[in-house]
């Protein structure tokens, strides 16, 4: 004789533990947890996306090239008659008149270090826009995703952030930098989804440690004119554009 089969139900110890009959048990989106390599942090790979911000890249180097020859001074350079003497000057090698100079003049004139960064820079985006192109090609010839919205929404989203600093720097002249922060510090904090008491509490006690930090303790500066301390009396005033 076989023993009869073990149902799931035997594995728990009371009824009440067993999942309801005909009722869906909960899966979670969000995918398992992984331990961390050093060596998948440096990892590179080519995703989704890849091709747009490398075709940016590309566009942002030509950019830059095409405006090098007018906007670095290398169309004011003096060039002498023999190049070579013009090298060896430049170089510290010899000078015009024979004497022997420092090594880096060149380096003063003011196109050597952006022609410097456009030889690597123009170069590196062509070859990664050239190797993006053929990752995105053999992506689609596979059928696998090429769209970049998601990526783009991401980089969309963010700029909600950049909203919230812009409108932080407006209200610092009406309302000073203590206010601001604490304003700013609780706002983020919940918008960031830590809600609780707990939590609002912490946003407001870590503001105000920003706040003597930098501007009581490091004395960083303000504007002078602020429409909030202005409504107090003068000696308040006055230590409250010196504190905070």
């Amino acid at each position: 004789m076989t023993a009869a089969p073990q149902t799931n139900d035997a594995l728990y110890l009371f009824d009440e533990a067993a999942p309801a009959e005909g009722v869906a048990t909960f899966k979670s989106e969000c995918p398992p947890d992984k331990k961390v390599k050093v060596e998948d942090l440096f990892k590179f790979s080519r995703t989704r996306g890849d091709l747009q911000v490398s075709i940016v890249a590309a566009l942002i180097a030509l950019f830059f090239l095409a405006f090098f020859w007018t906007q670095t001074g290398w169309d004011a350079r003096k060039l002498p008659d023999e190049f070579g003497t013009y090298l060896a000057y430049q170089f510290g090698l010899a000078d015009i008149e024979g004497r022997v100079t420092r090594l880096g003049r060149i380096f003063k004139q003011s196109w050597v270090a952006p022609m410097l960064c456009l030889l690597v820079f123009v170069p590196a985006a062509l070859w990664n826009l050239r190797a993006s192109w053929k990752e995105t090609a053999w992506r689609r010839r596979f059928l696998l995703p090429t769209s970049a919205s998601f990526e783009l929404t991401k980089y969309a989203a963010a700029l909600e952030y950049v909203g919230y600093f812009i409108g932080y720097t407006l209200i610092v002249p009406v309302l000073g930098y203590l206010v601001s922060t604490l304003i700013l510090g609780t706002f983020l904090t919940w918008r960031l989804g830590y809600r609780s008491r707990r939590w609002v509490l912490t946003g407001v006690a870590s503001s105000f440690a920003v706040v003597i930090a930098f501007r009581t303790l490091l004395q960083i500066k303000t504007p002078g004119s602020i429409w909030l301390y202005d409504q107090l009396p003068a000696a308040t005033r006055a230590f409250m554009l010196t504190y905070f």
